[in-house]
């Protein structure tokens, strides 16, 4: 296995760049595009992973960029995963719900991830095996998830422009009453593991690799489990691209009635 702590720092420091160049944009008027699976991309988005590419191609790494797509690496077992701008409508929207995320893929299985919510000033990493961490205030802190044992107990964080019908019944029949709206995948992931809230999950098959990879490795560092809708674990296709299985999140001990359900629903069983 790589040792993923070698680009540690400097993957952090770029992610921190990143993030300040979309802060510039998000603080004044700028042009908004939409790509042809109809959702926005913004200057912002481009701005960021223009800086993320550049500083990551002298690692002889390949990399898979939302919106750049694949740039070969002199390896074809190691692939940074790169999301410019996760929750880019919570961007447009300004609710400070988005965040500059880079994963590594190593043999098709995330190996480091780092997130960075540059409005809120919080970045969360994760080596695989060596546990979880948040950044913020000058501080480092070892973070885990809250480990629920009661599925009535937990909180679920549903996303703010995408929680579907499909979504919405699962919650209901789980007995899920307490229910978070937020943007972005990845602090979604980052707030199970920090123990804020418990469980996550999509339905749509429009995730990109790019959305998972790095909160993926986090969330399971911190103690907690990121599996598809059916309960398998998380395959990711660099050919096609897409989470297209669904993505479940989780920081509690009860997770099989909750593969059950969204299976039934998503087979129209329930």
């Amino acid at each position: 296995m790589v040792k993923p702590d070698k680009y540690g720092k400097k993957v952090i420091d770029l992610v921190r760049e990143a993030g300040r160049e979309a802060l510039q944009y998000y603080r004044k008027d700028y042009s908004i595009k939409e790509k042809q699976d109809d959702s926005p991309v913004t200057e912002a988005d481009l701005a960021s992973e223009e800086i993320l590419i550049e500083g990551l191609k002298d690692t002889g790494y390949g990399i898979v960029a939302e919106e750049t797509g694949l740039v070969e690496g002199q390896k074809d077992d190691l692939y940074w995963i790169v999301d410019p701008l996760d929750g880019t409508q919570d961007f447009i929207d300004k609710t400070g719900e988005f965040s500059i995320m880079v994963g590594l893929l190593e043999e098709g299985e995330p190996s480091f991830g780092v997130v960075f919510a540059p409005a809120q000033e919080k970045l969360w990493y994760a080596v695989k095996g060596k546990g979880a961490y948040l950044l913020e205030d000058g501080r480092k802190t070892e973070i885990s998830v809250a480990g629920k044992e009661k599925l009535e107990d937990y909180e679920l964080i549903a996303s703010r422009n995408h929680f579907s019908e499909t979504d919405k019944q699962v919650a209901r029949e789980l007995g899920i009453s307490e229910v978070t709206r937020m943007g972005s995948l990845g602090i979604k992931f980052c707030s199970i593991a920090e123990g804020k809230s418990d469980l996550a999950y999509y339905t749509t098959y429009k995730l990109g690799v790019w959305d998972c990879c790095a909160p993926h490795v986090i969330l399971e560092e911190a103690g907690g489990r990121a599996f598809d809708v059916y309960g398998n674990k998380l395959e990711y296709d660099l050919e096609g691209k897409r989470m297209d299985r669904g993505v479940i999140g989780v920081g509690g001990e009860v997770y099989e009635k909750v593969v059950s359900t969204l299976e039934a629903e998503m087979n129209g069983t329930s």
